[in-house]
Parts: C-alpha cells; structure tokens; sequence
C-alpha cells in the first residue's frame, strides 16, 4: 500500500481489499473491470500497447460476488463496460455515453463506450475526442485501455460532491488518480498487475512533483 497525499494506491486482488471494508465505505465506485473480450496485447514493452503476463486477464468479466461486494462498499457506481454485465445489474436509465468522436468505417474501433451509474438521472453524453493526434490530451502509458484524465474530471465534477471518497478496483492506467488528485478527492485504488501498479504510482509521483512546482 502508498499513500500518496490523498491517493492510496493498494497493489493486489480488490475482492481480498474489499472484504476488509464496512458497508458503504466509499461515497463513489467508478470502475472499469475486464470486459472478457479477449483482446491479445502485445508483450513488447516498447510497443503501443503492452500485456507483459497472464495477471492482466480481459478473457471472463468479473463474478456476481464481485459486483454484491462493490455494491455493499459504496453507496453510487460507475461501472465501464456494464453492457458486458447486465446479468449483475438493475436496470437504469442513466448510463453515460463516451463519445469518442470515431470515424469507426476508417478506424475500425468502436465510437464510443458504455457506463453503467446507480444515480436516477437521464443518459448523459461525455464528449472527448481520443483517437490518432486529434484527442484531447496525450496518452500517458502503455495500459491498452487508459482513458482520458479529461473524462475522468467530467464524472468527478458531475457525478461526486466535495467531501466523498473515490473507489477504483482496476486501475489500469490510473487516470482516475490523477483527475481524483486534481479536483481534491481522496481515493483507492487497486491494480493487481505489478508492472501497471508501478506505472501508475510512478504517474502519481510525478504528477504531484510537478504540480508542486506552480
């Protein structure tokens, strides 16, 4: 565990963090589990995209356990990839929409993606652009499927209030931390993978040196 400032960043399983936790120990989930889609990175680390050992697996979507146990830790959820989970989920009106402003016929990738909320709201569309040189920031690491810190800055602003706590089971990239860090949230974060456990906390540091610096 690294508590970084208001970051705490726990390398390991989150289903082991989480059954230490009291109910609703988190204002706010925003997670974004496996998809089990299968997607076969590559293992070259100078490559885009890297997928360096078997402990980062996107071929089966988390169990029903998985999501009773986020549910009994926070009281509101924001789940990416939900369309992939809808058997462990109550039906809802206020998904989010990320439109990645695609061309998908000349790129072959999808326009956009899907989060499922807890929140009684209408759909909400989050526009930014993340696709070639036209996105709207650069992307920080080698994890296949970092999000923008933008996008993550719309939902903490939207969707949290001053004062909640954040939750991240499957950090990823760890852009989540650094929105979380900017906006003043105090947040977990869990990343089972070594090597992206490591970029992220690497991320975080740097991150906090340099805004020191203004």
């Amino acid at each position: 565990m690294e508590l970084l400032k208001n970051i705490t960043l726990i390398h390991g399983d989150c289903m082991d963090y989480m059954k230490t936790l009291p109910d609703k120990s988190f204002n706010l989930a925003v997670v974004d589990p496996p998809y089990g889609i299968g997607k076969n990175w590559t293992k070259d680390r100078n490559s885009k995209f890297y997928k360096h050992n078997s402990s980062y697996k996107n071929d089966c979507i988390p169990s029903r356990l998985y999501f009773d146990e986020l549910f009994r830790v926070s009281k509101n959820q924001i789940i990416w990839g939900a369309n992939y989970f809808t058997n462990f989920l109550p039906a809802r009106s206020s998904w989010i929409v990320w439109d990645k402003k695609r061309d998908w016929k000349k790129q072959k990738n999808a326009e956009g993606e899907l989060a499922w909320t807890s929140y009684n709201i209408p759909l909400r569309i989050a526009e930014y652009r993340w696709c070639g040189a036209c996105t709207c920031e650069q992307r920080y690491g080698k994890h296949p499927h970092e999000k923008p810190v933008s996008l993550y800055k719309w939902i903490l602003s939207e969707y949290a209030k001053k004062g909640d706590k954040i939750l991240d089971t499957h950090l990823g990239g760890g852009s989540i931390c650094i929105a979380a860090d900017s906006l003043g949230f105090e947040m977990t974060g869990i990343e089972i993978d070594e090597h992206y456990y490591n970029d992220t906390k690497r991320r975080v540091i740097d991150f906090q040196k340099q805004t020191r610096l203004f």
